[in-house]
């Protein structure tokens, strides 16, 4: 037999040595070294705002947002400044959606006017491309820039156009001593629109019916609802409004342009846009031209070369931060701001066909 191997008894398998748990320390580390990175980047991010306040720039307004000095046209670098103040997209006063902070047109065009008022700056250049917007934020605009001209008669304002220079657009340029059209410029639009939806016959196809519960002492309280026709009285009385504002913005443009009676105002009034050309021969322009007809304006009137410059807002570690400074998404939003986010529909100096 063959020799049996010897059984020994199982000892027992070592066991493991007892992981060591990671105390306080490793987490507080870990801490810190996010910490370090956070202080890297928000150093970074101060030493780029310093950078910028380096640069040339026009200070800081009532609010204490600070503007850098962008040059436009002209001698750079020169003494005797214009001011650009430009009017793009639909004219609007809105929010911007992160902060709260005011970007509407008239608040623009109000601080850019208070920074126009420097000793430095001889004059005003109202570049507009805008196919017009809300009937009062047009005419505060208009407003601000006539009081502007009021209060510092030594300062020259003149308004060149873009694009488009339409209704609420035309109607703020003529509250400038002298308007040049670019040639490829649309403009004109003048007159007054109201728009708004109506469902009645498809609600009435669908079974939708709103409840409307108005004082017999206020029967026109639900005018204009979108799920009942309108009534003739109704359309009489928006009609009349659209006609008085109508008759205000004749009387404007007759106030400003004193080449033209208010009968060939009234002729070029009917609401149709216009070629530069076309503009120039109804006399709702001056010249046709750009930036160095500009220039050639401003000298003749002031005696001496000028540079155009524009006021540019500074981009703050806010800004930086949380985007705020974020480029502005072109005529887009403020267009569905004054065609959807109001109470209801409004009366505009706008023209549609300029969206």
């Amino acid at each position: 037999m063959p020799p049996q191997t010897p059984h020994w008894p199982g000892w027992p398998s070592p066991t493991p040595p007892p992981r060591e748990s990671r105390g306080v320390a490793f987490f507080v580390a870990i801490f810190l070294g996010l910490l370090l990175v956070a202080s890297g980047g928000l150093n970074v991010l101060l030493l780029l705002v310093s950078v910028g306040s380096l640069s040339g720039g026009l200070g800081a307004d009532s609010d204490g947002v600070e503007y850098d000095e962008v040059f436009i046209a002209g001698e750079r670098g020169g003494k005797d400044k214009v001011l650009q103040i430009a009017i793009r997209g639909a004219i609007a006063e809105v929010q911007t959606a992160l902060l709260g902070a005011s970007g509407g047109t008239v608040s623009q065009v109000k601080r850019a006017l208070r920074q126009a008022a420097a000793d430095d700056i001889q004059g005003v250049l109202l570049y507009i491309d805008s196919p017009g917007g809300g009937v009062t934020d047009s005419d505060v605009i208009y407003q601000m820039v006539q009081a502007f001209r009021r209060e510092h008669p030594k300062k020259v304002v003149m308004a060149l156009f873009g694009d488009i220079a339409a209704s609420g657009g035309y109607y703020i340029a003529v509250a400038a001593e002298h308007i040049t059209s670019r040639r490829t410029t649309i403009t004109g639009s003048i007159g007054v629109i109201m728009s708004a939806w109506n469902f009645a016959e498809a609600a009435k196809k669908l079974g939708v019916d709103q409840v409307a519960i108005k004082s017999e002492r206020t029967p026109w309280k639900d005018m204009l609802s979108p799920t009942r026709a309108m009534q003739p009285e109704e359309r009489a009385m928006l009609t009349a409004i659209v006609d008085e504002l109508y008759d205000q913005f004749v009387s404007v443009v007759d106030e400003g342009r004193d080449n033209l009676d208010r009968a060939q105002v009234v002729a070029a009034a009917n609401g149709a846009v216009y070629t530069a050309k076309q503009a120039l021969a109804l006399g709702l322009v001056d010249d046709i031209g750009d930036y160095d007809t500009a220039l050639a304006w401003f000298r003749q009137k002031l005696g001496k070369d000028v540079t155009i410059i524009e006021a540019r807002r500074r981009a703050g570690l806010g800004d930086l931060l949380f985007g705020a400074f974020a480029a502005p998404k072109g005529a887009d939003a403020a267009i569905a701001n004054l065609l959807t986010t109001s109470t209801g529909p409004r009366f505009l100096y706008y023209w549609e066909g300029g969206r």
